[in-house]
């Protein structure tokens, strides 16, 4: 690294304003060379704005021809309709306009469950213009995810599944759906954060981004600069019914988990431990010495359930389960729903400010 990239880095500048008065010379030397290579400034900073464009057009056209237009036909749509008719004739008259991403090359398709919902035949557009038929959905509207399998005697274009788990707020990540049904639009932001809950709208944590969401992108991607899908875009936060900078997307782990119940089983098959957990009290986390999003404390223990089984009272404080650590009630469920039935598991708790494991054995909710 020369002289100018040296002055030039944000270390140097943090050091340089913490230390004024005291760094004159230093300063000096910065302006003479801010003033002696302008043209080699703005070269730096657009070449640097350049390479991001490139990450951007790079994970961008590795996930789209993945992602597809799906238009669903509106249950009220007129019989006598011919279902075989193109897209563009009628199109947001007769079908409910959305987005799919297809995971296999065998044409498994993921979207919303509000994409499909209460429609009588699917259609799908794919990047390369072919129009195919979307047969089978099976739906979750817990979680609003839906698959379906896109019939095609060839292979199909797939997206890789990426690892929302590994993600960090700030994180570059791109849209892709078709907004106002313009299909094959790409939008780009960041992980605004993680973990958000809507519970009135959709169950389960969810990432949340200021990538551009708008009605039509619903199950359409979430990619990283990868071209990974982390994501399946789903709702936003408005007061207008147009995107202002809050919008939400099921993160992948989830719906690696749901497509993989929906397809082997017809169904999401969920855990439950028949206990209700609530946030700790400041009081009770000043207590313990932790975190107020430290931990679970349980408010309530069903009859005969295996929670009871294993020990668990009120007010315990849960740390971890299954070797996962909980800090909010939304943690707990999420994780306590995906644990495969009918195996114990560890519970890390506090009670009365003693650290003890218990094990408790989930069953399947009916």
């Amino acid at each position: 690294m020369d002289l100018r990239q040296t002055l030039f880095g944000p270390s140097y500048l943090k050091m340089a304003i913490s230390a004024f008065p005291k760094c004159f010379v230093a300063m000096a030397i910065l302006s003479s060379i801010a003033l002696g290579d302008d043209q080699e400034l703005k070269l730096l900073a657009k070449n640097q704005a350049k390479s991001l464009s490139i990450a951007f057009q790079n994970a961008a056209s590795k996930a789209m021809p993945a992602v597809v237009t799906v238009l669903a036909k509106r249950a009220d749509v007129d019989a006598t309709l011919d279902e075989l008719d193109l897209l563009d004739n009628n199109s947001t008259r007769n079908f409910n306009i959305g987005s799919g991403v297809i995971l296999e090359e065998k044409g498994l398709c993921v979207t919303n469950h509000h994409v499909i919902k209460d429609t009588k035949g699917i259609r799908v557009r794919l990047a390369d213009g072919r129009e195919l038929l979307g047969n089978d959905p099976v739906s979750d509207p817990t979680s609003d995810l839906a698959i379906f399998r896109i019939a095609s005697d060839t292979p199909l274009p797939y997206v890789d599944l990426g690892n929302s788990d590994r993600l960090q707020i700030g994180d570059w990540v791109l849209a892709i759906g078709s907004p106002f049904a313009l299909e094959q639009t790409v939008s780009v932001g960041i992980i605004s954060s993680k973990g958000r809950a809507l519970s009135r709208i959709v169950e389960g944590q969810l990432l949340q981004t200021d990538a551009t969401i708008n009605p039509g992108n619903s199950g359409g991607a979430l990619i990283d600069l990868d071209g990974e899908l982390i994501g399946i875009n789903t709702a936003i936060m408005t007061t207008s019914g147009s995107f202002q900078g809050v919008g939400f997307a099921i993160p992948s782990s989830r719906v690696q988990w749901i497509t993989r119940e929906l397809s082997q089983f017809g169904k999401v098959r969920r855990a439950k431990v028949g206990m209700r957990v609530e946030p700790m009290s400041q009081a009770q986390a000043e207590k313990l010495k932790l975190p107020v999003r430290g931990g679970v404390s349980v408010t309530r223990i069903n009859p005969d359930s295996p929670a009871l089984k294993a020990g668990l009272e009120i007010e315990d404080v849960i740390l971890e389960i299954a070797q996962q650590h909980v800090f909010t009630p939304e943690d707990f469920r999420s994780i306590v729903e995906q644990l495969p039935a009918d195996k114990a598991y560890p519970v890390n708790i506090l009670r009365s400010g003693e650290k003890r494991t218990l094990e408790i054995t989930p069953v399947i909710a009916e």
